[in-house]
């Protein structure tokens, strides 16, 4: 009697202080993380919902004058001014990146003249290239990665960061930024334009250009 009671209480001490958790449990994330960069909020949507990039149109309606007879100005004589016809307020990007322009073939008037026997560069073209009538100059105001090192920032190619440099109809690089290991944040950067203008080929009528910003990872 007593050999049973004692099994009889042993087993119920043992189902008492028996293990009832399941676990452990693992749960495993993973998945490539893409290239994300963010320069252009438009639609005010999103965590970052203002709109970083700030575009102002030239209007050829204001052409004077004095933009036929400007004197030479850096690389640049007789021209139109568009002043910040890009700025970026807020680039961020999580590795390297790339960032181009790319200028259309013009719109030209009806009657514009494309066999005036003058130098060919004055010329605007509708189907053409030509890199002396548009030019662009590229002012980084913000790496993006001062706080360890500008120079793995953003940083203006070529001569663009200190001259006004004429693009063509293909796609040119601008700025380089950030590097295999790292990306850009808070990064700021502008544009500025000018358009050639001459008495003897640029008449009165209806011009149109398309300036073409392209961000792609490095």
């Amino acid at each position: 009697m007593k050999l049973n009671t004692i099994l009889t209480l042993f087993f119920a001490m043992a189902i008492l202080f028996a293990s009832t958790n399941d676990g452990p449990v693992t749960v495993v994330s993973t998945g490539t993380v893409p290239f994300v960069v963010s320069f252009n909020t438009a639609d005010g949507a999103g965590e970052d919902g203002v709109n970083d990039l700030n575009e102002a149109s030239g209007n050829f309606a204001d052409v004077e004058d004095d933009d036929y007879d400007r004197p030479t100005d850096d690389t640049t004589t007789n021209y139109f001014i568009m002043d910040n016809i890009l700025q970026c307020i807020d680039f961020d990007a999580n590795h390297a990146v790339v960032v181009s322009l790319t200028k259309s073939s013009w719109v030209l008037p009806g009657t514009y003249n494309t066999s005036l026997p003058v130098d060919a560069t004055l010329r605007k073209n509708t189907g053409g290239t030509d890199v002396n009538q548009f030019f662009v100059k590229v002012n980084v105001t913000d790496s993006g990665y001062s706080s360890v090192d500008d120079n793995e920032g953003l940083v203006a190619q070529s001569s663009f960061g200190t001259n006004y440099t004429g693009l063509s109809e293909a796609q040119t690089t601008i700025l380089l930024g950030g590097s295999s290991s790292h990306g850009v944040e808070d990064g700021q950067f502008d544009v500025d334009a000018r358009v050639i203008f001459d008495w003897l080929l640029d008449i009165p009528g209806d011009y149109t250009v398309n300036l073409t910003l392209t961000v792609v990872e490095g």
